[in-house]
């Protein structure tokens, strides 16, 4: 297996990762009965963000562009997290949510959007800028996409579903107007 592969399975790797706690929160909402907040959803569309920008390194080949769209989605889901754990964190507060392992959903979402940067900072270790320049090189401008092995359409068949399921869960919850608190 060379580098480029790997690191696509290691990015889809990821994906599989997120969809996993999406499914997890999809499990909490729908068998404890605990609505997500507009925070909580804010949360989920920041790690589809990251499944999505790991699924172009996948499709598309990798590229640094797409890891700096994963980190801005990572850095925007965890700054929401750390809102929402900033507004529930003074003594006499009541949490919000069941707490998971002691802590809460949203403190959960911070620790898996901090594991993401770092998880993404190491995948730019693997990045070697000569095979970019290799595939962009003039004779190569019209070179095929990367062969998608089962690992990647899976990734992307599974976050497919996950998004789609939090369109029509999050419709269902708050029509098409803004979500009540």
């Amino acid at each position: 297996m060379d580098r480029n592969q790997l690191q696509s399975n290691l990015n889809a790797i990821v994906v599989l990762i997120l969809c996993g706690v999406l499914l997890s929160a999809f499990g909490v909402q729908f068998v404890l009965h605990e609505q997500p907040c507009p925070l909580c959803l804010l949360q989920r569309l920041g790690m589809i963000g990251v499944g999505a920008c790991l699924l172009m390194n996948v499709f598309l080949g990798i590229r640094p562009a797409y890891y700096g769209l994963a980190l801005i989605c990572a850095l925007v889901g965890g700054t929401v997290a750390l809102r929402q754990i900033s507004l529930h964190v003074c003594p006499g507060f009541h949490t919000f949510g069941i707490p998971i392992l002691g802590l809460s959903l949203y403190t959960w979402s911070f620790v898996v959007f901090t594991c993401v940067v770092l998880s993404v900072a190491l995948l730019l270790f693997l990045y070697d800028p000569r095979d970019w320049i290799e595939q962009n090189a003039p004779q190569n401008v019209n070179a095929p996409l990367p062969p998608i092995n089962w690992l990647g359409k899976l990734a992307f068949s599974v976050l497919l579903f996950v998004a789609v399921a939090n369109v029509i869960s999050t419709l269902f919850q708050c029509g098409l107007g803004p979500c009540a608190e």
